[in-house]
């Protein structure tokens, strides 16, 4: 997590950064209550979802959403903003790999 970094809870360095414009449709009494709930915690309402969901999914490391997001199926019906996730789900992949390799050859 960067400095400059959107999000701001300890739980969120485990997420990758990035924003992606997703439409999200919600239960409104859910909705509202977050939206509570996130003013009385300080966190901005999409953090406050994410870290819901985060937690939901059993507390996923960055490089786990990563490793999902690079090989997740992607069809040309679904969305847009899935198939820019997975192409820079990849890209992140490769990067690290790059890093890998240059490191290993240090040794």
């Amino acid at each position: 997590m960067t400095t400059c970094s959107l999000t701001k809870t300890d739980e969120s360095k485990q997420w990758p950064e990035g924003v992606i414009s997703v439409k999200l449709t919600m239960n409104p009494y859910l909705l509202a209550f977050a939206e509570e709930k996130s003013l009385q915690t300080g966190v901005k309402l999409w953090e406050f979802i994410n870290l819901a969901l985060w937690e939901k999914l059993g507390k996923p490391t960055e490089s786990e959403l990563i490793d999902f997001a690079s090989s997740v199926e992607v069809d040309d019906l679904d969305a847009k903003w899935k198939k820019r996730l997975k192409l820079t789900a990849r890209h992140e992949v490769e990067v690290r790999e790059a890093l890998k390799e240059r490191d290993d050859c240090k040794v």
